[in-house]
């Protein structure tokens, strides 16, 4: 995996539009918060068009927005305006473009989940499952300075007190993969479909009934890719009922003999932690710690409540 060149203050950060609108008034305010973090930053110009539900005036012009991006030699990270629906649409139109060419931080999850297996898996790049224009606005101090540290070179930190179903499971280690489940269930059965082989799969969700969510796992555990996987990672499951879901959770892994570690606040929540997809990552349920271990420079830790 290719591990980008840390983002540096003062640095120029573009926001670019891979799925669905969002206001401009937004998008100002966006591109004005990271210039008072100490940022340049360039708007790509797909982010002030749209039609219906996609951002942009076509999917080739969404695609060639982040080509652009990631080609400028002055833009050191891209960060993805929103998510919504749209990013399995301009995947073709990167046939191409040799992405690892320019290693670049990458930032964004939901619908960026298709792009980001898209560019772990066809061009092995490290990308970061993280906050987008709106969480920033939130002005969250711990989801802006795990954005920042992370982005700007802390690639390597521990999660501790993180709770497990099974803490007899064994520990377990691989590259992290996957996101949004919604998303990772719709590649399934296509070129793009996401591969957990001896990775560890992380998933998350939101604005789902409880039935949907089962629908979804089931899906997941039948196509196999919970029983390739060496470990799993649930994020936050921001839906119509948490307590239902999460018991459907549990009954759904607690038997699992591979660790799963839970309550993992990355999704659609506030605050949210960036995690960077393709790093190495360690699970520990004897020591309720998760490690990242991919980087370049000193590890930190954080604490997860449960």
């Amino acid at each position: 995996m290719i591990e980008p060149k840390p983002l540096k203050r003062g640095g120029k950060i573009a926001i670019v539009a891979p799925s669905g609108p969002l206001e401009s008034e937004t998008v100002f305010k966006g591109e004005e918060l990271l210039k008072e973090m100490g940022f340049d930053v360039i708007i790509a110009p797909s982010c002030f068009e749209g039609q219906e539900y996609l951002a942009g005036l076509s999917d080739q012009q969404r695609a060639e927005d982040i080509m652009m991006m990631f080609a400028d030699d002055e833009v050191e990270a891209i960060l993805c305006m929103r998510g919504g629906y749209g990013c399995n649409r301009i995947i073709p139109h990167f046939k191409n473009f040799k992405f690892s060419n320019y290693p670049k931080p990458l930032i964004g999850y939901s619908d960026v989940t298709y792009l980001h297996l898209f560019l772990n898996q066809y061009h092995h790049l490290i990308t970061y499952h993280g906050p987008m224009i709106k969480d920033l606005l939130l002005k969250n101090e711990t989801t802006t300075n795990h954005f920042l540290e992370t982005l700007m070179g802390e690639t390597e930190f521990d999660l501790i007190d993180v709770p497990y179903y099974n803490k007899d499971a064994c520990q377990a280690s691989g590259i992290l993969v996957g996101g949004n489940l919604t998303i990772i269930c719709s590649t399934l059965g296509t070129p793009y479909e996401i591969d957990t082989r001896g990775k560890i799969l992380f998933i998350e969700e939101v604005n789902e009934p409880v039935y949907a969510v089962d629908r979804l796992l089931t899906q997941l555990i039948y196509s196999g890719k919970v029983s390739d996987a060496a470990g799993i990672i649930l994020g936050d499951f921001n839906v119509y009922d948490k307590h239902e879901t999460n018991k459907l959770l549990k009954r759904t892994f607690r038997d699992c003999t591979k660790p799963v570690a839970y309550n993992i606040p990355s999704g659609h929540c506030n605050p949210i932690i960036t995690l960077p997809l393709g790093a190495y990552v360690t699970l520990d349920s004897s020591t309720n710690s998760l490690s990242i271990q991919q980087g370049c420079s000193r590890k930190n830790e954080k604490t997860i409540q449960s």
